[in-house]
């Protein structure tokens, strides 16, 4: 039973030290821009019933959940999404929309043994619920933009895409469900190969304006020139109004300045049956895993209660913790310039003299040790140049050069002793 005691579940780690504090102060730094721009908070058990994740359509596949039960034989998962259990609450409380929500936690999927990828991850994120005009999307892109600049990480990208017209494609289309599923992959890998050979298999007529559309799909990845040809190339009313809506978003984001930010991707159509119109996918150039990703899902309420337009995205705070790493590595937290070495019976001076020397922006630290001798050489082992001995009747304060040499000895009063 103890086989395992000394190692971590498959695809989840420890963190330590500088890498602990990074992880922190990203998830802080990105929920203190969040609720500047006036997302309110919202926090979701680790645990909840498999039921909340069970609903066709649903974005993870139930192989990749971690299922157990509780004692009363119910099965529980560990949450593999932050946006159902969202939903759930919405769709089950009185919130009244339009609603700006963010969250920051943990997630948990099962990966596939040596894919290289971690099973307990987390995200931080923002829901727009309740508008379903595109003053959401750009929210939510400009959210993003803003949260990862202030953060510090200087090069990535965004790209738009929009399901809606990969879903007004395959309305024209007779495929299988198996069919399609081949197809979207070929697109959504951008196998232009794999696509062509696809496309004769079936017999489809290559001058038909809805198969050249499907053709150059996985090629209309740039910029606002992919959007122009897109709408030269759709065929009816549902295809162009749907890369309209994607023109509006990208120059809407452009007239704010963060055009460098943006590019269009009309050949993403993962989790098609989840999004329902326009979705997002960022990377920074430093990793090849995605940082952002999100989109417009205006299904998911209606399995909660009342059906809302609803669009959201979820920044991947392990991954921009590997890119901040590659941009600049993390500084060594600062090791403490003093240590106060104390008896039991002289904590309170020890405590203040470390509060006093803090207020003049020095950072001390109280030892644990029981003798001077073994908090000197915790001072050394630990590269702190100065130790306060605060034990005896008098204050006594050493420096090492070469060895520990007293500099100063006087009052008991902390407050005096620091001024001479």
């Amino acid at each position: 039973m103890t086989k395992w005691k000394r190692a971590n579940p498959t695809g989840t780690r420890d963190l330590f030290f500088a890498d602990s504090t990074l992880q922190e102060e990203v998830e802080q730094r990105l929920r203190r821009v969040f609720i500047s721009r006036g997302y309110e908070e919202i926090r979701t058990p680790t645990i909840e019933f498999y039921d909340v994740f069970s609903f066709q359509n649903r974005p993870i596949d139930e192989e990749r959940m971690y299922k157990f039960f509780d004692h009363r034989g119910r099965i529980l998962v560990l949450r593999p999404d932050m946006t159902i259990p969202i939903a759930r609450v919405v769709g089950t409380t009185m919130m009244k929309p339009p609603l700006k929500l963010t969250y920051s936690g943990n997630i948990f999927r099962s990966n596939k043994s040596l894919a290289g990828k971690y099973n307990e991850l987390t995200q931080a994120g923002i829901e727009i619920i309740g508008i379903d005009n595109l003053r959401a999307e750009v929210e939510c892109i400009v959210s993003a933009i803003t949260a990862l600049q202030a953060i510090g990480v200087s090069q990535f990208k965004i790209e738009i895409g929009q399901v809606e017209l990969y879903k007004s494609i395959i309305k024209k289309l007779s495929l299988t469900e198996e069919d399609e599923i081949v197809l979207r992959s070929y697109i959504e890998n951008k196998s232009y190969t794999g696509l062509t050979e696809f496309l004769k298999r079936k017999n489809f007529d290559e001058k038909d304006a809805t198969i050249r559309l499907l053709q150059r799909l996985p090629r209309l990845f740039g910029g606002i020139e992919i959007v122009e040809e897109a709408e030269r190339l759709a065929t009816n009313k549902e295809m162009k109004q749907a890369v309209v809506r994607v023109r509006q978003i990208y120059e809407t984001i452009a007239r704010l300045g963060y055009g460098n930010y943006v590019s269009v991707d009309l050949g993403m159509v993962q989790n098609l049956q989840y999004y329902t119109g326009v979705i997002f996918r960022g990377y920074a150039n430093d990793v090849g895993e995605e940082i952002v990703s999100g989109g417009r899902y205006d299904d998911l309420m209606g399995h909660f209660g009342e059906p809302l337009p609803a669009v959201g995205l979820a920044l991947q705070v392990d991954q921009i913790v590997r890119v901040l790493k590659e941009q600049t590595p993390p500084a060594e937290i600062e090791s403490a310039a003093v240590l106060i070495h104390y008896a039991l019976e002289t904590i309170e001076e020890a405590e203040r003299l470390r509060c006093l020397l803090g207020k003049d922006g020095v950072k001390a630290e109280l030892s644990m040790c029981e003798t001077l001798q073994e908090s000197f050489h915790f001072a050394r082992k630990h590269g702190i140049q100065r130790v306060i001995d605060t034990a005896g009747d008098r204050l006594a304060e050493y420096e090492w050069k070469e060895k520990w040499q007293l500099m100063k000895e006087g009052e008991t009063s902390c407050v005096t002793f620091k001024l001479r």
